[in-house]
């Protein structure tokens, strides 16, 4: 029978249980203005705010694959004053996985990212935009494009409309030219395209972590 990582035991030690603590976690917790930059980078990627229950308030769940083991726990560490525990390993894909705690600074984004239960693009996403933002983003859904040519974002689950939003976005707020839109499948996704690589490394480069700057290979 295959071991429990150790990283697991140890979140066991560093479970906070305590009814008073957890009151005194939610209390003392606000969002920073660096957290809700990661907040929005990771709602446009891979990350989701959930509803629990009868719960009033919303939570954020990142899940990450054992690969980017280390970029997860670069997260918790962002997210950790609201966390009650450390990141969790599933088994059932091997992946590793961030829940915090339900609070209502999560509400407003939760209204903001979803109609119905389904993630969309909000209406006012370019007041969110910025190198931080986007460096997230390209971490959690980024790769490099079709025989190593250009950048794709997996945008696959937003609409064409929203696709050609953000890219509008993206050229007004922060000058990134070149963004055109490709259908993978039935589904579309943003594409950097060659001539545009060294801009968008440059603007991002600074923010991805070192595990991860694998994603952006200089040629």
């Amino acid at each position: 029978m295959k071991g429990i990582p150790r990283e697991v035991e140890a979140s066991r030690e560093h479970t906070i249980t305590n009814s008073r603590q957890i009151r005194l976690l939610r209390k003392n917790f606000f969002l920073s203005d660096h957290q809700k930059d990661v907040l929005v980078g990771t709602l446009l990627g891979d990350g989701g705010l959930y509803l629990e229950g009868w719960a009033k308030n919303y939570r954020l769940q990142i899940e990450q694959g054992d690969k980017q083991r280390d970029y997860l726990f670069w997260k918790f560490d962002i997210f950790r004053n609201c966390c009650s525990s450390e990141p969790s390993y599933q088994s059932r894909n091997k992946s590793w996985r961030i829940r915090t705690l339900s609070h209502n600074e999560f509400n407003h984004y939760a209204h903001e990212f979803y109609r119905e239960g389904v993630k969309v693009v909000p209406q006012n996403i370019i007041h969110y935009l910025n190198p931080l933002v986007i460096a997230i983003w390209f971490m959690d859904d980024g790769a490099l494009g079709p025989r190593g040519e250009g950048y794709t974002i997996n945008t696959q689950s937003f609409s064409y409309k929203e696709n050609e939003y953000l890219r509008l976005c993206l050229d007004k707020k922060l000058s990134l030219k070149g963004i055109s839109i490709h259908k993978d499948k039935k589904w579309w996704r943003l594409y950097i395209r060659k001539q545009s690589m060294n801009d968008f490394r440059n603007l991002i480069s600074p923010y991805v972590i070192p595990s991860m700057q694998y994603k952006l290979p200089r040629f």
